[in-house]
């Protein structure tokens, strides 16, 4: 339990901190981009208390709000009252985090009924993409999840099927592909389509898998309910690996899976590997095996909320590790529990790091409030990860720790821009949420919408005196931070907090001090004495020099250790 609170711990402190990616992101909502990490959201969480506002957007690339239906052929909202209230709180979080996009996810389980049917023609195709475009341009959506359960065969009772769901799953696809990108040409923005498929073979035999990866964004991985109540035996939810011991009718794993869509042709950064916030309990379970591939007499769905709080604490439960699937497992009181713990999810996310998959993603978000599980996939997705951060290089390691720590993202799933720009707008915005995000009216500044995600921020900054408009009536959200200027916000900021020891370095020793503006030598030279600022390798200063990105990544993990000391 000592590590599942630190991960909660960890989660609630990095959850106040922004990102620092640029709205030049490659990721952004509304300028398309595939994978990184991928969260459910469904309609009965926020009815159940997890409300949106709780979720870790910063975190997310992408947040499918799971679901819309198929009625007469169309997409429409389940319940318009309540999901039209969810996605403006869904869309909110944008203000949090720019780079994340908030999808329409159609179908699932309980909603599949009506694929067949608007897939079966040309007509019925237009039909149904125009009324996806409608819809997401009603709510300010960034694109639409299929999660259709399942072409040509399977899914729940009353799910029409037909031999040509097959083909007619790709014509969908591409007719609304088409749709999307004619919106987005009038809109100026690329809209997001992405799929959830399963990882059988059956499923694979049943749509046309190179087709349809060259025509999505990305394709979540359903790479859970590998086995459950349905089975005859209790056995693992989602096994990382196969195990040799297993019942020999059918044996299934999330390696297998992964491999079976490779063996298919689909690109590995096509692939999201979706992972279970939960896991099956099984009861009426012998000790034999300590209840794994016995009998038992009921099972259920249980969320690592409840696994959390009121197995794992409890001593007549024996936990236990499978060694070969890399899962644990509880057995006590003739009970067998198949669940995922934050060292199980963090192997998967190692996998799928390993086999140059797209990103990770998770079903379903509310039963991981805390994000414990969601936090250790993406510590482990975003660490050492970027394609264009030199391992030698002065920054990487500061970059590495304050992306596993959640203080700064990708401006990609595989790339940092370590020379990017670090705006005023993303300062106020961090140092905001670093105070808890007191409430504020919006700001005063004539360039500064209320729109904006850092509108809130940049109004508290000036009236804390943190950060300074110009003399007219400007705050230039979008304006590069120099280094005095980083160094002048951060003393700020640290004197509000009580951090600041009265330490103060000379600026003598510096060839280029004088270029320092005046309202900066005092913060500088505190920069300089708590070890926050330092010279260059050319033994300059360069107070006017931008603070890059990589440049941000040393100062930030430098003033997060004197604010953890103070």
């Amino acid at each position: 339990m000592r590590n599942i609170r630190r991960f909660a711990l960890l989660i609630l402190v990095f959850t106040l901190l922004l990102s620092l990616a640029g709205p030049d992101r490659a990721s952004a909502a509304g300028s398309g981009g595939a994978g990184g990490m991928v969260g459910y959201y469904a309609s009965w969480a926020s009815a159940g208390g997890y409300t949106p506002d709780r979720l870790p957007a910063e975190q997310f690339t992408q947040i499918n709000y799971a679901f819309a239906k198929i009625e007469n052929g169309r997409a429409v909202l389940d319940d318009p009252a309540r999901d039209g209230k969810v996605l403006r709180e869904l869309t909110a979080l944008r203000r949090r985090n720019p780079d994340l996009n908030i999808v329409l996810s159609l179908g699932g389980w309980d909603e599949s009924a009506g694929f067949s049917d608007a897939a079966a023609s040309t007509e019925s195709r237009k039909t149904f993409a125009q009324s996806c475009v409608d819809l997401l341009l009603e709510h300010g959506l960034d694109g639409v999840d299929l999660d259709w359960e399942y072409p040509v065969s399977g899914g729940a009772p009353g799910v029409v099927h037909r031999p040509q769901d097959k083909q007619n799953f790709t014509l969908l696809l591409r007719e609304l592909r088409q749709a999307l990108d004619r919106q987005g040409r009038r809109d100026g923005k690329a809209y997001v389509l992405t799929i959830a498929g399963a990882v059988s073979g059956g499923y694979l035999n049943n749509i046309e898998p190179q087709a349809v990866a060259e025509t999505v964004d990305h394709i979540f991985l359903m790479a859970y309910d590998l086995h459950g109540p349905w089975d005859s035996s209790a056995d693992f939810n989602a096994p990382l690996y196969t195990p040799s011991d297993g019942p020999p009718r059918y044996r299934a794993s999330v390696d297998d899976g992964i491999s079976a869509w490779l063996g298919r042709g689909v690109p590995a950064e096509k692939l999201v590997l979706g992972m279970p916030l939960y896991g099956y309990i099984y009861q009426g379970v012998s000790s034999r095996n300590s209840g794994l591939c016995q009998s038992f007499e009921s099972a259920k769905s249980v969320p690592w909320d409840k696994v959390k709080s009121e197995y794992l604490n409890r001593s007549a439960y024996r936990q236990l590790r499978h060694e070969e699937a890399e899962v644990p497992y509880l057995y006590g009181n003739r009970s067998f529990l198949s669940y995922d713990d934050p060292a199980s999810i963090a192997a998967k996310a190692e996998l799928a790091r390993r086999r140059g998959l797209g990103g990770v993603g998770f079903w379903e978000l509310s039963q991981d409030t805390e994000g414990d599980l969601v936090q250790s996939a993406w510590a482990v997705w975003n660490s050492g990860r970027f394609q264009d951060v030199p391992q030698d290089a002065w920054y990487a390691g500061a970059v590495e720790r304050v992306c596993a720590a959640g203080l700064m993202n990708g401006s990609s799933p595989t790339t940092f821009s370590p020379g990017g720009t670090v705006t005023r707008g993303q300062i106020a915005a961090i140092l905001h949420r670093l105070a808890g995000e007191p409430a504020v009216r919006g700001s005063s500044f004539s360039d500064v919408p209320a729109s904006a995600y850092y509108s809130g921020a940049v109004a508290w900054a000036a009236r804390q005196g943190v950060a300074e408009g110009f003399s007219d009536g400007t705050f230039r959200p979008d304006l590069p931070v120099s280094r005095q200027q980083l160094a002048t916000i951060l003393w700020r900021y640290a004197k509000l907090k009580r951090a600041d020891s009265g330490a103060r370095a000379s600026l003598q020793g510096f060839p280029d001090a004088g270029e320092a503006g005046g309202y900066a030598e005092e913060a500088l030279g505190w920069a300089l004495a708590e070890g926050i600022l330092q010279g260059t390798k050319e033994g300059t200063l360069q107070p006017q020099g931008r603070a890059a990105r990589g440049q941000a990544a040393v100062l930030l993990e430098r003033f997060q250790a004197l604010l953890e000391g103070a």
